[in-house]
Parts: structure tokens; sequence; C-alpha cells
């Protein structure tokens, strides 16, 4: 299994950053601030429960260090954009470069065992920001669960991550 010190530095923080840029890639695409707090939330504990993952990189990403340094990274990204930039297409467009990215180190260093692990854990962490909040919704009734624009998003991500052809 692939493990941490098999990846170079720039490979490791784009494998440890991914899942916070989907976090806020999927909150950013739709509802109101008190959804992005709640998506963002979930999202977050999404990462903090991957502790008990039986995959070593998976378990490395959720260490508190990790996460503290993730999140500071994506903060000081956020705030360099121009305000006209901090818009859910550039938020997605990084996340699925960082996508594109960590997948490309797990797959250049790991198994194909590896790249589904870790794609599993990018996917369901997306999911369940998608899924922690209803989207135009008026206090709690009506509304979609997942909007059409996360959906479309989270697809692009599951394209990222499927097996290449051989």
């Amino acid at each position: 299994m692939l493990t941490r010190d098999k990846l170079s530095a720039d490979q490791w923080r784009a494998v440890r950053n991914t899942p916070h840029h989907v976090i806020v890639a999927v909150s950013a695409t739709g509802g109101s601030p008190f959804d992005e707090m709640l998506e963002r939330s979930a999202g977050l504990q999404g990462i903090v429960d991957a502790m008990h993952s039986t995959h070593p990189l998976v378990r490395e990403i959720a260490d508190s260090t990790q996460i503290m340094q993730a999140q500071d990274e994506i903060r000081e990204w956020y705030y360099t954009l121009p305000d006209a930039q901090r818009i859910p297409s550039t938020l997605q467009q990084k996340a699925l470069d960082s996508m594109r990215d960590a997948v490309g180190a797990v797959r250049a260093h790991g198994t194909d065992e590896d790249v589904l692990q870790y794609a599993e854990f990018v996917l369901s962490t997306a999911h369940r920001v998608a899924t922690a909040a209803r989207e135009g919704d008026l206090f709690g009734v009506g509304g979609q669960l997942v909007s059409v624009g996360e959906q479309e998003f989270i697809t692009k991500l599951k394209q990222l991550s499927q097996p290449q052809q051989r």
C-alpha cells in the first residue's frame, strides 16, 4: 500500500489538499452562507473520520497536523485570488486540477487499489458535503438534496479517478 514517504513534497501536498479543495468547491456551488457552513463542517468531519481508514495514505490525510496545514494552504491560496475570481467555477477548477495531480501521483507510485481507495475517499467526502444541506429549501421544506451543479462537479471528479486504459 502506498504511503506518504513514497511521494515527493509537491505530490503529498496535492494528495493532502485535494479533499479540502473539493469541500470548498462543492460547498460554493450554491445555497446560503448557512448551507455552506453546514457543508464545510460535514466535509471536514469526513476528513477527520478518515483516521479510521484501513489505507495508510488516507489515514495520514486525517492527521490533525496535516489537516491544519492543508487548511492553511487552502486559505492562503483563496485569499490571494482577486475578489472577482472567488467564484464557484474558479474553486471547482482548482479542485479538479488538484484531483488530477493527486490521482496522477497516487497512480505513479501506487497500485490500482491505492488509486481506488484514495478516489473513493475524495468522492465520498464530496458526496458528504453535497448532502449536508438542501439547496433551495425554505426552513427545511422543499429544495434539492444534491443540486445539479454539485452533481455535475462530482461527476467530473469521478471521471478523473477512472482507471487508465492500458
